[in-house]
This record gives C-alpha cells, structure tokens and sequence, in this order.
C-alpha cells in the first residue's frame, strides 16, 4: 500500500546570480501520527483567526471614521 502525504505549503529557492525565486515546490509530510485530525483543527483555528481579525480591522476602521 502507497503512503499517503498531506501537502503543508510551498518553498521555493532564489536564483543566486539574480535573487529571483526560482519555481515554486510543494512541502509535503507523512499523514501519520494524527497528521489528518491536526490538518483538520488548523483549518478551523485559522479560519477563526481570520475572522476575528478582519474583525478588528473593520472596527478599527469604523472608530477612525474611514469606510471599510
């Protein structure tokens, strides 16, 4: 049976001679050890962080008088 992997995010290098990124590569780990029920639980807790702050934001905006 194959492994299966969870994709985390992306990294990519810089060209030296310019400090350009080069292309994109995608930052995998082993979904093992609850690595699904912690991708899960992120989902959730960044979304709510999110929200609280453009929350905030949009409050601030509205006490300093500047429509959001």
């Amino acid at each position: 049976m194959a492994d299966k992997y969870i994709q985390v995010g992306f990294t990519a290098l810089r060209d030296p001679a310019t400090g350009n990124f080069l292309p994109a590569v995608p930052l995998y780990i082993k979904a093992e050890n609850g690595a699904e029920e912690a991708e899960a639980k992120l989902i959730s807790d960044i979304g709510n962080l999110l929200a609280q702050r453009i929350k905030a934001y949009k409050d601030g905006c509205k006490a300093a008088g500047v429509e959001v």
